[in-house]
């Protein structure tokens, strides 16, 4: 279980740390027309991306490791490191939605 923790947790870490650089990587952005694309603040897409990204991937690394060193089930892991990778995107998608667009 540990093992799975640890790659989902520097998948997400790394893969927040790349957004910043390239916003094609975020869902639904790269399918966008020029026009609507135009319209969005890419700099605070991006960083808000990145740091919910980055805090879901520390907060797995460390909840797993924490767990892992008190003997909890891994079953009771799982349940947790799934509850903090659905609570930070979910977090994620709520507040990249209310981007205001650019005038």
């Amino acid at each position: 279980m540990i093992y799975g923790s640890l790659i989902t947790g520097i998948i997400l870490i790394v893969t927040g740390i790349a957004v910043k650089n390239h916003p094609d990587l975020i869902a639904g952005y790269n399918t966008l027309p020029k026009e609507k694309k135009d319209k969005i603040d890419v700099e605070k897409l991006t960083s808000i991306t990145r740091k919910y990204l980055v805090l879901t991937g520390l907060s797995v690394l460390f909840s797993s490791l924490i767990l892992a060193l008190l003997n909890i089930d891994q079953q009771t892991q799982l349940y947790v490191v799934s509850g903090l990778v659905i609570v930070g995107v979910t977090t994620l998608i709520i507040l990249s939605n209310r981007i205001p667009e650019k005038e």
